[in-house]
């Protein structure tokens, strides 16, 4: 699995990676972008303050030459070329003298050292000039072809022209030098310098007059300033120029304003101004000698409230000062707007209170406004209607009746949902529509009768400071930084510039409630600069509309998109290729800056320029950096930038451009990769259906599993509960049968035959008894109910008493058995029972598995409260990878068992002396050993199998349970025993023999007692079969297979009884071996074993043998089967002898001879066929020819016909002779010499002497 997944991210890295580099919406991005150029610097200021000419683009930028470099101006800031001594792109000298834009719109640069030409890109084309000839003092458009210029020489004297070619030949036009493009105004005083160093002048669409001076820099004056100049020529506005103007209101005659120190009164019909400190009327000042004055309010003509935070006064206007007739009580909380309504004030105030003065009362009466959002903050606005329209925080409003004081909240279709928008005022125009500004949010306008509300998106500065409407029912507007008035004509509303461009304007700053209109009708405007006069019949409206629509295509310009990568560094689209109007960004190429012109070059233009980027803003966007718009951060998308130039939010755009714009996702989150993540979340999705099948499958088998492992458990139990209950039973009948053998045994008066074959049968009885124990044991080491009976006892007394138990077994099967006791004697703590099973089960492990002439080694010893015994056994070792295997339960070494070495069984014993052992708080281990540097005869001894275990003997190990006073008594039947004559039997135990053998019990050898060969492992069965046969047959007993073919020449028996469960080799490899030895097939085997199904049967019977006998069998049957196969023989013999072909023999006689022997005899035959002639049989040659030894011939001919090879071949002969007599072809004569007799007188007496009849009687 891990392998998989690493895989797996290994392909979604490659895969993505590809997707990165093989974008061709990147690659066509890398195609238009390019680092920004180094050659260009971008300043606030003009590069020299000597202006020498000016020009203007289709774009309506304003190119601006000096005496140290080019400027061109987008509204903020200058863009500045000069002279590069390394660039060949850029302006051949500093020194600007002309600028001048062709028909075409191509923009010429002349200078001191030569003439440029703008190509874009921030580039110039330099052109080639006769020499002596470059300093370019004036160009123009060549009268004769459009494509031409002519420009004129430093000394006047010469005049080029160049062709659209940029082919330059001589031309005898006369041209003038003329930088002021434009005439000066009349009134000379608003020049900010002399005229005498006016160096050039220009007036833009706009109708503003540029003027370039010497060491002067620009100065731009706008059609307005004239009258606005003439206006602001009173005492007002010469009082205040440079005191911020925070109030404003006008009260009959008088235009008031009010600073943070002092009210100015000022009567404009006589011009007459007074002041009035706020110390002489406010009782506590916050601030030494000032007061934060939020409004005045004029009650007549000559009364009016001053309302400031904490405070209201009742004032009255006495020649130009203001005097005190009632003071309010000072407020704790904050105090805001104060608006007349019938005869009273209303002020607003904190926690909801709404306070309503009567003039000349100090007290005021405390309205309840029941909303959250009412505050002191909250501005007033008198309805037409009589009502008052409460302007709340979070654009909520609600309207009060004076008359009854009831509230109620008014909804409006359009009002914003942001709840953070504070008010800044309110107001309801002539009109009827309902003007509200906002802190942070600009101009909003309402149509009260129809309860619809829109934002003004025209203003550069969201945040209004005041509204008045003037007597031509104009509104005019202040934001911090700018001020418009608004006209209504045809329905629409148009805004308009208040000013010119003038730089002196550019840091005033205006003030909340700081505007008013005077009693001629002037507009009266607070500003950080003083009162400003504006009259409003004087001002220029919509002079720009006319010029604006001609030029809108040219005026109006998105001309490059730069792009701030991650790293920082800055791409540009320049307009070299902003033709395009369609560009794609690479997912980190989305911080942007859209760069564009428009004809505007104050803030107080008329025209007013909006953006916005369709796909993420929501609303037309004023631009405030200037001549440009941001946006960082752009998510990925298609986005539309859209610029577009108005005169009013009401009339359609006088221009417009768009730029589609394309953000890439990220590698990783593009639709190939969003696709390779489907793909990857099928797979995921499959691989955990997958392995949640395979789980489920797994579960279910582990389930079924589990309720196999119950169910074997549970069959396992009762197979436990069988056997136990099995052992149970087998105890009674084992009840009865020692009973009566234990009388049996104790009668003197029985023969001493009768007496060995009671010691044999309780020998068999114990043996018994011992393997029922057994089996109790094992079934209860299964289920943990087997405890230990410890007791102190003399161990090494012990081993030495098992040990010679198993001494005759093992000299039995010649096997040589040592004991070794290191330290002599020593008491013990054991289970004496335990160590007797365990110590039998080796020994009998190691007794099946040590060929005849062996060793078993037993040392035992005391060592750290332990005893230490090691079981050694000589002979074949086993498998190292699975030596530790043969202590499982039920297992078997199936290539051990193959070739019958260790693992035969049923792979309980050894795991039971395990068990036993650990019950014991042992151990135990098994390991092989290998001599092999010994020589062959010593190491044969010396490698083998060594069980090695030890037992704990200190009493302290066991616990109080497991030690016993005296060890249980076990029914064991006595082996000893005395006849009438005072002999005594005995027997050793279960594996000794009887002392005085039963062998010797039987009659001498005799030749005339047919001889039986018994093999068999198991002693006991070997003894019983010699015992049960020895009267009528001579027996010998071989205790394994190998034994018995090795002593078969000098045995030759004449039947062999063989198990088929031995050691290294089993019954039904002898049998087979033995009827595949020509020597010996004609040997019939009884094979005797437990195997009793049908199949262990069926393979003994193919393999040769003529019976098979199960355990436990009938003595008398098996005798009786002896004695039938010794008669089938001896009949077969006789048959044989009267023959001269197999083919002749009886089908019962020749059943019982083997293939093998068949086939010999068939050779013989035909070989005496072949001699028949012959007097005598020349055995060495017939041997020759059968390839068979003489010895092994005769032997073969003497145990098949009873015969000597000579007398067979004499009564072959006479049988082949009775047989040509029977057939009467031949005298008895030639029947005599046909089969080798010399006379036939001899023929007559040996044919006689075989058949009891002459040859011619029985012819």
């Amino acid at each position: 699995m891990k392998k998989a997944v690493i895989t797996i991210l290994a392909a979604m890295f490659c895969l993505l990676a590809a997707i990165y580099c093989f974008n061709p919406g990147r690659r066509a991005t890398l195609k238009v972008l390019q680092e920004k150029g180094k050659q260009t610097v971008r300043d606030m200021m003009l590069s020299s303050q000597s202006v020498t000419s000016f020009a203007r683009d289709r774009r309506e930028l304003m190119w601006i030459g000096t005496s140290a470099g080019l400027n061109v101006y987008d509204g903020k800031s200058y863009i500045q070329f000069g002279y590069d001594v390394k660039d060949t792109a850029a302006l051949p000298d500093d020194y600007i003298n002309v600028l001048h834009l062709d028909r075409k719109g191509r923009m010429w640069v002349g200078t001191q050292n030569g003439l440029a030409r703008y190509v874009g890109a921030y580039r110039f084309h330099r052109v080639a000039l006769p020499a002596h000839h470059h300093n370019i003092i004036a160009i123009e458009d060549s009268p004769e072809k459009h494509d031409s210029l002519a420009i004129l020489v430093s000394d006047g004297n010469q005049t080029y022209r160049i062709g659209g070619d940029e082919k330059i030949t001589p031309s005898s036009h006369s041209i003038q030098p003329n930088n002021l493009q434009a005439p000066l105004p009349a009134d000379l005083s608003i020049l900010r310098k002399p005229a005498e160093v006016v160096t050039a002048t220009f007036c833009d669409l706009g109708g503003n007059l540029w003027v370039g001076y010497r060491n002067a820099g620009v100065q731009i004056i706008s059609q307005n300033r004239i009258a606005y100049k003439k206006a602001n020529a009173n005492a007002l506005s010469d009082k205040t120029k440079g005191i911020s103007i925070l109030t404003m209101a006008t009260v009959g005659r008088h235009v008031l304003a009010g600073t943070a120190l002092r009210v100015f009164a000022y009567d404009e019909k006589n011009s007459r101004l007074e002041q009035t400190l706020f110390r002489d009327l406010f009782d506590s000042l916050p601030k030494p000698h000032q007061v934060n004055l939020n409004n005045m309010v004029g009650y007549d003509d000559e009364h009016l409230w001053l309302v400031s935070e904490h405070q209201v006064l009742s004032c009255r206007i006495n020649n130009e000062r203001i005097g005190v007739l009632a003071k309010s009580p000072l407020f704790k909380s904050v105090l805001g707007q104060g608006l007349k309504a019938g005869n009273h004030l209303y002020v607003s105030s904190e926690k909801g209170r709404l306070l309503r003065f009567e003039f000349g009362k100090p007290q005021p009466e405390i309205i309840r406004i029941p909303s959250p959002y009412f505050n002191y903050e909250t501005k007033l606005a008198k309805l037409s209607d009589g009502n008052i329209l409460l302007f709340m925080s979070g654009m909520h409003l609600a309207i009060l009746s004076p008359d009854t004081g009831k509230i109620r909240e008014m909804k409006v279709a359009g009002m914003p949902q942001e709840g953070s928008l504070d008010p800044a005022f309110v107001k309801q125009d002539s009109y009827g529509f309902v003007w509200l500004g906002t802190k942070r949010d600009g101009l909003y306008l309402m149509n009260k009768e129809k309860t619809h509300m829109r934002r003004i998106n025209i203003l550069n500065d969201a945040h209004i400071q005041a509204l008045v409407e003037d007597t031509k029912r104009q509104v005019w507007v202040t934001t911090i930084r700018d001020a418009f008035f608004v006209t209504f004509e045809r329905k629409q509303f148009q805004m308009n510039s208040l000013l010119s461009a003038s730089q002196d304007l550019d840091d005033w700053q205006y003030f909340s409630n700081s505007a008013c209109i005077s009693p001629s009708g002037d507009v009266v405007l607070g500003s950080s600069d003083g009162c400003k006069f504006m009259p409003p019949k004087a001002m220029q409206t919509n002079f720009l509309n006319t010029q604006a629509g001609i030029h809108a295509s040219e005026m109006l310009s998105v001309y490059g998109v730069e792009v701030t990568k991650n790293n920082g560094k800055v791409l540009a689209v320049t307009d070299e290729v902003a033709h395009l109007h369609s560009y794609t960004f690479a997912h980190d190429e989305n911080d942007l800056k859209f760069n564009f012109y428009y004809p505007n070059f104050s803030r107080r233009s008329a025209l007013m320029c909006q953006y916005k980027l369709e796909g993420y803003d929501r609303d037309w966007q004023v631009p405030t950096y200037g001549r440009e718009a941001r946006y960082a951060h752009l998510p990925a998308g298609t986005y539309t930038f859209r610029l577009r130039l108005i005169s009013s939010p009401d009339k359609p755009a006088l221009a417009e451009r768009k730029v589609e714009i394309r953000i890439m996702h990220a590698p990783w989150w593009s639709s190939a990769a969003w696709l390779l993540y489907f793909s990857i979340v099928l797979g995921i999705l499959f691989y955990l259906n997958t392995f949640y099948l395979r789980a489920r499958t797994n579960h279910l088998l582990l389930l079924q599993e589990q309720r196999e492992l119950e169910r074997e458990k549970q069959a396992k139990e009762m197979n436990m509960r069988f056997f136990a209950n099995i052992a149970h039973e087998f105890r009674n009948p084992l009840t009865i049968i020692a009973g009566p053998l234990m009388t049996l045994n104790a009668d003197k008066a029985l023969p001493e035959s009768v007496h060995r074959i009671l010691i044999h049968v309780c020998m068999s009885v114990n043996r018994m008894l011992r393997l029922i124990d057994q089996m109790l044991d094992f079934n209860q080491l299964e289920t943990d109910e087997l405890r230990l009976r410890v007791s102190e006892v003399d161990a090494a007394e012990e081993l030495r008493q098992q040990v010679a138990s198993f001494k005759e077994s093992a000299r039995v099967k010649g096997i040589r058995l040592e004991l070794t006791v290191k330290n002599g004697n020593y008491r013990a703590w054991l289970d004496c029972d335990k160590l007797e099973k365990i110590m039998s089960n080796l020994f009998t492990n190691a007794l099946k598995y040590t060929a005849p002439g062996g060793i078993i080694r037993i040392q035992a010893s005391v060592d750290e409260g332990s005893l230490k015994v090691s079981v050694f056994n000589s002979g074949q070792l086993m498998e190292e990878d699975k030596i530790q295997d043969v202590f499982k339960r039920y297992y078997q070494l199936s290539s051990s068992q193959d070739s019958h070495q260790y693992g035969w069984g049923s792979g309980i014993g050894l795991y039971y002396v395990k068990r036993l052992v650990e019950l014991h708080h042992g151990e135990i281990h098994v390991k092989n050993m290998n001599a092999v540097s010994e020589t062959s005869s010593e190491a044969s001894l010396r490698n083998g199998v060594e069980f090695c275990f030890s037992l704990p003997t200190d009493k302290s190990i066991y616990n109080k349970v497991e030690i016993v006073a005296q060890e249980k008594h076990v029914m064991q039947i006595p082996l000893k025993v005395e006849n009438e004559e005072g002999r005594t039997l005995e027997m050793k135990s279960e594996e000794g023999r009887v002392k005085n053998s039963l062998a010797g019990n039987a009659s001498a050898p005799s030749k005339n007692l047919p001889r039986i060969l018994i093999v068999d492992d198991d002693v006991d069965v070997a003894d019983y079969l010699h015992y049960l046969f020895a009267p009528d047959y001579e027996v010998v007993n071989r205790y394994s297979a190998e034994e018995a073919l090795a002593d078969l020449e000098e045995v030759k028996p004449d039947i062999i009884l063989s198990d088929i469960i031995m050691g290294d080799m089993s019954g039904l490899e002898f049998c087979k071996m033995l009827k595949g030895n020509l020597s010996f097939s004609h040997i019939p085997v009884v094979l005797i074993t437990a195997m009793a199904s049908i199949h262990n049967q069926i393979d003994g019977l193919k393999l040769g043998a003529v019976a098979y006998i199960t355990k436990p069998f009938d003595p008398a049957y098996l005798k009786a089967l002896i004695k039938s196969q010794l008669q089938n023989m001896q009949m077969l013999r006789q048959r044989l002898g009267e023959s001269t072909k197999t083919d002749s023999l009886a089908e019962n006689i020749a059943d019982t001879l083997s293939p093998q022997d068949r086939k010999f005899m068939d050779e013989v035959y035909e070989m005496m066929e072949k001699l028949l002639a012959q007097q005598d049989l020349n055995v060495n040659s017939m041997c020759r020819d059968m390839f068979i030894s003489p010895s092994k011939f005769n032997y073969k001919i003497k145990e098949l016909t009873g015969e000597t090879p000579g007398i067979f071949f004499r009564k072959y002969k006479l049988n082949k002779a009775a047989q040509m007599l029977h057939e009467g072809q031949y005298s008895i004569s030639e029947i005599a010499v046909l089969t080798g007799f010399s006379t036939a007188a001899h023929f007559s007496v040996a044919f006689k002497k075989q058949f009891g009849v002459s040859p011619s009687d029985y012819q």
